[in-house]
């Protein structure tokens, strides 16, 4: 039986919600951002700090890198040392800091497009290079092209290989084969490899992420409770790696950065999700299944020339509209503007993504149905 109700949501109108800053008429399935009402216990967390009536400087506890241990033990089993884990403020905060201080100005960091936008701009405003290992879309599934990726490899110029494990937007959980592949390249030849493993814990039920960790010493992991429990606007993460002297190197940095201290609130509600959150998680990633299985037989059998990549990670899905078009980014505007139905344009991912949409189904099924009745209503009148 369910404890938890997933298709009740928050009305974030005119709460400062950058994703429901919208008109009325909109629907936004955008940003990877959900519309659930929160863990219990986090706002239990939250309201015990709030009772203290002073929100001072903090640091950190050590109950916050323990709650990490635990739940990355007990949920995907990999051990991770307290010790070899480091505060800071996000993900792409870490990202931008590792490749400003860490990373030899104007080297080249290799991605695999269609990936993440963001990490176009923290490559570019670091003074880095974008190296580009394109995924290959192969009968609608996607794979990792391992000869294109290891003449990238070769070049010296090179120096990081940013990984999206799982893999946003195509929603790829990399398998053990392929990270290990991954771990090996990058040791022969020098290579920092940094994995963003921020969706690991939304999977399709049966499915299991598997962690850098798992492979190599040398390796950095950045993980967070954000995107599992939504708590993005609280500012929170940790660097992992088991190599002790980068590890300083990368504290420093973030400390340079001022990068290192928590938001009041932000330790707290990470121990609350990672030690009460185990039930919430379980449900939380059924009610995404079947939101994606009423898309699935909606667009079989009512829009079968868009094609949704099986994906088995991430409240994204990732459409391929290619028998419509080959410009997203236009479909896209036109879609919004027609319907209010707000999705995001392939194109913004790179390479590869140019007629793909991605849509966020981390709302109620209710928001899923009229998504896709609006879906059709465009396509049928265009």
């Amino acid at each position: 039986m369910s404890k938890y109700n997933f298709d009740e949501l928050v009305n974030r109108k005119n709460s400062q919600s950058y994703k429901w800053d919208v008109k009325d008429n909109e629907l936004p399935m955008w940003v990877a951002d959900m519309d659930f009402h929160m863990l219990p216990d986090i706002k239990v967390a939250i309201q015990k700090r709030l009772d203290i009536d002073a929100f001072g400087y903090c640091g950190v506890p050590k109950e916050y890198y323990e709650s990490y241990k635990n739940w990355w033990k007990r949920r995907h089993n990999v051990d991770i040392d307290v010790n070899s884990m480091v505060y800071s403020e996000g993900v792409v905060a870490s990202i931008d800091s590792i490749l400003k201080h860490i990373v030899k100005p104007g080297s080249g960091i290799i991605v695999q497009s269609p990936v993440y936008h963001v990490f176009y701009h923290c490559i570019e405003n670091n003074g880095h290079f974008i190296k580009n290992n394109q995924l290959l879309y192969k009968k609608g599934q996607y794979c990792i092209d391992f000869d294109g990726l290891e003449e990238l490899l070769k070049d010296s110029t090179n120096l990081v290989l940013l990984l999206c494990n799982p893999h946003n937007p195509v929603g790829r959980i990399w398998d053990e084969e392929e990270l290990k592949r991954i771990v090996d390249l990058c040791k022969q030849h020098n290579v920092l490899l940094i994995s963003d493993e921020i969706h690991c814990d939304i999977t399709e039920p049966g499915h299991q992420y598997n962690s850098i960790l798992k492979y190599s010493e040398d390796a950095i992991a950045l993980l967070a409770p954000s995107k599992a429990f939504n708590l993005a606007g609280l500012k929170s993460s940790v660097v992992v790696t088991r190599n002790k002297s980068l590890l300083k190197e990368i504290q420093n940095g973030l400390g340079e950065d001022d990068l290192g201290e928590p938001n009041y609130f932000a330790c707290d509600a990470t121990i609350a999700a990672f030690d009460k959150g185990d039930q919430w998680i379980d449900e939380l990633n059924q009610y995404l299944l079947n939101n994606k299985k009423y898309i699935q037989e909606y667009l079989k059998k009512n829009l079968h020339d868009i094609h949704l990549v099986d994906i088995k990670a991430t409240y994204l899905l990732w459409l391929d509209i290619s028998k419509y078009t080959s410009d997203s980014e236009s479909f896209a505007k036109e879609l919004r503007k027609k319907t209010g139905l707000f999705l995001s344009n392939g194109k913004q991912f790179g390479r590869g993504g140019e007629s793909f949409l991605r849509m966020n189904i981390a709302t109620s099924l209710d928001n899923v149905k009229d998504a896709c009745e609006r879906l059709n209503k465009f396509i049928k009148s265009n």
